[in-house]
């Protein structure tokens, strides 16, 4: 039973990926369609690097609010049900839209994100006791 219920989570996983993917793809009515193979091999990598950014973006994030639940002695309960949480989502990133990154200074504040996630959190099923 343990066998056929890590098969399944690792096909939910797979099938979220290709999902992003597909996502990232359908963007601007599937701009990245390219009518050349190479175009089109070119316009799946770019999915891929994207679809994997998010994902590690939001392993970072969410990393970071576990760590912050360790030293908070959060019961583990909690960290149980917060570690269900998948990478994955992408619900909170928009692909459309105009993104100026030339006055960026490179840095991307996770600890910030972090925090918001963390007071979402608390609000709904991790209380400070």
């Amino acid at each position: 039973m343990a066998l056929r219920k890590a098969i399944r989570s690792a096909r939910n996983r797979t099938e979220a990926y290709h999902q992003l993917q597909s996502n990232i793809r359908k963007t601007y009515n599937g701009i990245f369609k390219g009518k050349k193979i190479v175009e089109n091999r070119v316009s799946a990598h770019a999915a891929r690097l994207v679809a994997n950014c998010i994902i590690a973006y939001n392993s970072m994030i969410l990393n970071a609010v576990y760590q912050k639940m360790l030293v908070n002695d959060v019961s583990q309960e909690i960290i149980d049900e917060f570690t269900r949480i998948s990478p994955i989502a992408w619900t909170h990133t928009l692909f459309t839209g105009r993104y100026n990154f030339k006055r960026n200074n490179g840095k991307i504040d996770v600890e910030a994100m972090a925090r918001i996630l963390e007071s979402h959190l608390k609000q709904h099923f991790w209380r400070d006791d």
